[in-house]
This record gives C-alpha cells, sequence and structure tokens, in this order.
C-alpha cells in the first residue's frame, strides 16, 4: 500500500571508486533496502530499555567486557585466542576501489548469491562515465565482477546495470551455499506425461503478464503496526518514556560482537593460509575513527582509551590488559611508587 507522507531523503554512507583497467568511476552508496518492520524493543514494565549482559556458559557469572577477549574456533573444536593487534592484522588493506576484475552473463549468478543490494550514484563529476558504464554493461547483459573494502571488511560485490542505474549487490562465497546433494535432495525423476500436463494446467490458471508489486507485502508487519497504533490510540499497555541508563560497556559489548560476526571468515581463511606463522608485525588498516578523548586523569578514560594510550607507547602485553591493569601501566613512575 502507499506511503501516507513522503519519505525522508536518503544519504549516502559510502563512497568509493569503480576501477578496471583505465577506467575510473567515483560513486556513492545508497542503501537499496529498507528494514522490513520496526524492532521490538525489550523493556521492563515501567519502559526502562533493558541492557545485555554477557555470562560465563559454565557458572552463569556475569562479565565485564574488560574479561572478555576474542576467541576463534578452529574446525576440530579447540579455541584460539586472537589478540588485538592480530585481528587487525588479519583486516583486509584500507582501500575505496571496488575493482572489477571481469564481467560476466547475470544468467550465470544464481539468485541465492546476492545478499544486499545497493545503488551507486556518480560522485563528483562522473556523470558521462557512469551513463557509459551502465548503458554499455545494459546492452551486453552483462554484470561485473569484483571486491571492495567497507568498513573494514571484504566484500563480494557484483555491478549490475538496469535502467540506466547501476547496482551493486554483495554476494556469498562459493562455500556459503550448500549444493541440492548436501541436504539430500534425491537426483531428479521424469514424471508421467498426464501429470505434467495436470500441473501446467494448473500453473496456467494462476498465470499474469506482469506482477503486482503491491502483492510483496509485509501482511505480519502491518498487523503489528495495526495492533501498536490501536493499542495507543485507545491508551491501552502504553508506558512513558524512560530514559535509557548509559551503559559504556554494553554499547562496546555489541560492536565488538559485530566486528567478530563480520570478519569470522576472514579469519578462517587468513588462519588456515599462515598456520604457524608469526601474526603481522603492523596492521595493514586504519582504525576506525576513535571518539576524542575526555579530559581529566587517566582514572577517567575507558578502557579503549586507555589502550590507545598504550599502543602509542608501545607497552608489551597491552592486549591482554583489563582497565585496571592498563590504568596501574600508563601511571607515571612516581606516582606508581607512592601507592
Amino acid at each position: 500500500m502507499p506511503e501516507a507522507t513522503a519519505p525522508a531523503p536518503v544519504r549516502s554512507f559510502w563512497s568509493g571508486t569503480i576501477t578496471f583497467g583505465l577506467v575510473s568511476i567515483p560513486v556513492d552508496f545508497y542503501a537499496a533496502a529498507r528494514p522490513r518492520q520496526k524492532a521490538l524493543k525489550l523493556v521492563d514494565a515501567q519502559g526502562h530499555p533493558l541492557g545485555r549482559q554477557y555470562t560465563r556458559e559454565s557458572d552463569g557469572k556475569p562479565l565485564s567486557r574488560n574479561e572478555i577477549v576474542r576467541g576463534y574456533e578452529t574446525d576440530d573444536g579447540r579455541l584460539v585466542v586472537v589478540t588485538d593487534e592480530e585481528f587487525a592484522s588479519a583486516a583486509p588493506e584500507t582501500s575505496r576501489d571496488i575493482d572489477l576484475h571481469r564481467f560476466v552473463p547475470l544468467a550465470q549468478i544464481a539468485p541465492a548469491y546476492f545478499v544486499r543490494p545497493y545503488f551507486l550514484a556518480p560522485a563528483a563529476r562522473s556523470g558521462k562515465a557512469y551513463t557509459l558504464l551502465a548503458q554499455t554493461m545494459e546492452r551486453s547483459g552483462k554484470v561485473g565482477i569484483g571486491r571492495l573494502v567497507m568498513r573494514s571488511h571484504e566484500y563480494l560485490v557484483a555491478l549490475i546495470a538496469e535502467g540506466g542505474v547501476l547496482r551493486a549487490e554483495t554476494l556469498r562465497t562459493f562455500d556459503e551455499l550448500r549444493t541440492p546433494e548436501a541436504v539430500g535432495l534425491p537426483a531428479p525423476v521424469e514424471p508421467p506425461r498426464k501429470l505434467l500436463d495436470a500441473f501446467a494446467r494448473e500453473v496456467g490458471a494462476l498465470i499474469e503478464k506482469r506482477l503486482d508489486l503491491h502483492e510483496l507485502e509485509d501482511r505480519e508487519a502491518e498487523a503489528l503496526q495495526a495492533l501498536a497504533q490501536r493499542k495507543a490510540r485507545q491508551g491501552r499497555d502504553v508506558v512513558e518514556d524512560a530514559p535509557a541508563a548509559e551503559d559504556a560497556d554494553a554499547d562496546a559489548d555489541e560492536g565488538g560482537a559485530a566486528k567478530v560476526v563480520d570478519l569470522v571468515q576472514l579469519l578462517r581463511r587468513s588462519l588456515a593460509g599462515r598456520s604457524g606463522e608469526a601474526p603481522a608485525k603492523a596492521a595493514r588498516t586504519e582504525s576506525p575513527p576513535a571518539p576524542p578523548a575526555p579530559t581529566g586523569s587517566l582514572a577517567d578514560k575507558t578502557r579503549e582509551e586507555l589502550y590507545r594510550m598504550a599502543a602509542e607507547r608501545q607497552l608489551p602485553g597491552r592486549s591482554r590488559m583489563n582497565k585496571a591493569q592498563l590504568l596501574e601501566a600508563l601511571q607515571p613512575k612516581r606516582a606508581r611508587r607512592r601507592g
């Protein structure tokens, strides 16, 4: 159903340069898909938002962020601790290039490989080159296959031209998809002709010349939205807005968990390819921009800020230190003797 109000303008969230041969075309990335529905928030009976708390599986003990490290599970079930330096060295080299290395027919890419779509818009003065590439690809029926590094994660992408617009589709890797044989599907057999004709008649009765896009609606989300709005109008089960509790550790945990998930495939390939080798001495990627350090004493700083200071001073063993240990290591020698 059409939206009642005009949608808010969409902003570009990333920019890069399409490169192949001697061609370079700057583009801006826009998300081509929106969230399916508003997420339900977890709150208590008074409407206070709930925070995440990590616990140890063996005894249920709650853990702070300073007690948590990254662990990579090998194929034989063992856990290998990955330090911050090793984690950074495994990340791909930072680049703004969308490096296309070949063009193939679109029909050769099964829909199951597509993950997430993005619209690409010409940036700077690349409008003419953008249009030439889009029209050339569309007329030839070819799509570009390449790689890009976005937010410290390397993606496989298919560059598709449609209606004069370029769209990038992130792709699953070959080993992520199962084959029909892997899930136990039997080999196809030739059915009797009479049954084929009967099924063809049933399918033919439902054939339409054009897909009605309004049929692609989320009835569950619409029903949930209608329920919430109806109860809000009636004043039923409405809680007053409660101030969200500030929990820096919880926020950091969520961000860290997301980063581990993003790079797990990269770590798997990296560890498998260099088993027995020492980790790279220097990270090859730029770290995400750090928040401004707060003013005040060292005790007022977060563990992340203390860790960055320790990295600048090249303190050994810093990746395994909690906040208290980092604080002790960073204190001037005179101050530590007085304590």
